[in-house]
């Protein structure tokens, strides 16, 4: 594992408006009422997602004037890298660092035909899954449309072919800023990233599930994690609001174009849902819905009790899903001997600062 400390590539702290974040649709009339046609936008957004400019000064086909006057009244933020994390198997994590001093999770994940990354959404999460390192950690706020996109500009080792909103954070909780990131990762503009490269995952929030299927911005993955809502609501407790029948019901009125269709992502606890028997229970749930199943192991933390099941209860589990015709793959965890699992690199930096402010107390001379 190495790792790497103090990656600075940002501007300081904003003083002046911020013009990331806004789609096309925002920024044409933010220019334009400035009194600056419509296309000068184009040719900032361009530059901004497309060429990875910060610096007004260097956009050299816009006119002198134009560049000085942006320079002026606004400002192109960015981010930081607090720490990153490199596996084995060409995995990386980084620890980024907000405005605001908060830190977020990113991971960037390599394979033969795709480069993907996982992005965060929020600071920490409101739904307290159980087994997730980032459910107990308090939420503190919602990644501003630019904060979200601004992850795909990390100094990754290759192009991003791929984006999954699998990080920190419920995205469908942070519904606004999610749909402005979306458009810019989509527009041909901006960072050409198309909707069938791009995946939402949610906890199951039901009506907004059926907000951004209609919208048809993004590939839909839903957690499930269990097969009966007693087992579900004890590890989700968002289950207790969003039941699992009504989010079951929702998927199966929900339609598709093309070849398009949901994804169930199911982790395997031991002892908790990986049974015989929840494989036949996620079969059934599932059945009238066009879909297709990405079975997890579990991947064990210091934060968490739950176990990982073996490969032989995995496979096993797998095998009676496929008995049934469904489309079921198991994915295999990446990252394995790095902090990789969602949370936990933010989980472990939280508690360094807090062993660091202990010790600092401890040793404190007498006023």
């Amino acid at each position: 594992m190495d790792s790497v400390h103090g990656i600075r590539y940002t501007t300081p702290l904003m003083t002046k408006e911020n013009l990331k974040g806004m789609p096309l649709r925002e920024l044409e009339p933010k220019l334009m009422a400035l009194g600056h046609p419509a296309f000068r936008a184009r040719q900032l957004f361009r530059w901004v997602y497309q060429r990875g400019q910060n610096e007004f000064e260097n956009m050299t086909d816009l006119s002198k004037v134009f560049r000085k006057e942006l320079s002026e009244k606004f400002c192109l933020a960015s981010l930081s890298v607090d720490r990153a994390e490199h596996s084995a198997d060409g995995t990386i994590k980084y620890l980024v660092m907000l405005e605001d001093g908060q830190k977020v999770e990113t991971v960037f994940i390599p394979a033969e035909d795709r480069n993907t990354v996982c992005i965060s959404t929020q600071v920490g999460c409101k739904m307290g899954c159980k087994f997730c390192a980032t459910g107990y950690q308090k939420f503190t706020r919602n990644l501003e449309s630019w904060e979200i996109v601004e992850q795909c500009f990390l100094p990754f080792p290759r192009p991003v072919t791929n984006v999954v909103m699998m990080g920190m954070g419920e995205p469908l909780d942070n519904y606004d800023e999610l749909i402005k990131a979306l458009e810019i990762l989509q527009d041909p503009l901006g960072v050409k990233i198309g909707k069938r490269h791009i995946t939402v995952s949610t906890v199951g929030l039901s009506p907004k599930i059926e907000d951004l299927a209609k919208k048809g911005l993004a590939n839909i993955a839903i957690s499930l994690h269990g097969t009966t809502q007693e087992q579900r609501s004890a590890i989700m407790p968002v289950s207790r609001k969003h039941p699992l029948e009504e989010l079951i019901v929702l998927c199966q009125r929900l339609k598709f174009k093309g070849r398009r269709r949901i994804t169930f992502e199911y982790v395997l606890i031991k002892g908790v849902n990986d049974s015989n028997e929840d494989a036949l229970r996620l079969a059934a749930l599932v059945k009238n819905i066009r879909c297709k199943i990405n079975l997890l192991a579990y991947n064990e933390n210091p934060f968490c009790s739950y176990e990982r099941p073996s490969e032989k209860r995995v496979l096993s589990f797998q095998s009676i899903l496929l008995e049934k015709n469904l489309t079921a793959t198991y994915r295999k965890s990446r990252g394995a001997d790095i902090s990789a699992a969602c949370g936990q690199l933010r989980t472990a930096s939280l508690n360094r600062v807090s062993q660091n402010a202990a010790r600092s107390l401890a040793f404190s001379p007498e006023p």
